[in-house]
């Protein structure tokens, strides 16, 4: 992560190359809207963080004592906000499951809609993204996480049980 001077004297943090190589590909294919939003929930994470460090949080002390930087976190903070505001809400609607809603009733989300048609490939979508949550060695349940706090909490547990 790089923090950066703005014109207001604030300091805006941006991602590095390395966030970008994984957050781009995820990114790219939003809506412009849909983008934004995500954006700013990545941004809130990373302030949330930086409040977190400032006031010695023990959760976000001892994961950097285990190997977790800022890059990393952010790496996280994208993937777990891509899914909470794009893929999970989606792949709620595409569920194939009896009778009744997305199978013969189709689930409008946005501007998408989503039938027993579109399911397929919702599901290779998320299939494919989990593939990449697996592959950055990150556990698929710290994409429920809510807040910064809560995904922090959940690394920090998942690293003391492994300790």
């Amino acid at each position: 992560m790089i923090l950066i001077g703005t014109s207001n004297g604030h300091t805006k943090r941006r991602m590095t190359p390395s966030v970008h190589r994984i957050a781009d590909p995820v990114l790219r294919s939003l809506d412009p809207r849909v983008r934004r939003g995500v954006l700013r929930r990545i941004a809130a994470m990373e302030r949330e963080l930086a409040f977190l460090a400032e006031r010695e949080d023990d959760n976000v002390n001892f994961i950097r004592t285990r190997g977790w930087s800022d890059e990393r976190l952010q790496v996280l903070f994208v993937l777990n906000s891509v899914y909470q505001q794009v893929l999970g809400p989606i792949q709620a609607a595409a569920k194939e499951g009896p009778e009744g809603l997305g199978s013969t009733i189709p689930v409008k989300h946005g501007t998408a809609s989503f039938s027993r048609k579109t399911a397929g490939s919702v599901q290779a979508a998320m299939k494919d993204f989990l593939v990449m949550v697996d592959t950055l060695k990150l556990q698929r349940s710290w994409l429920h996480s809510n807040t910064c706090g809560d995904v922090v909490f959940a690394v920090a547990s998942f690293e003391r049980a492994v300790e």
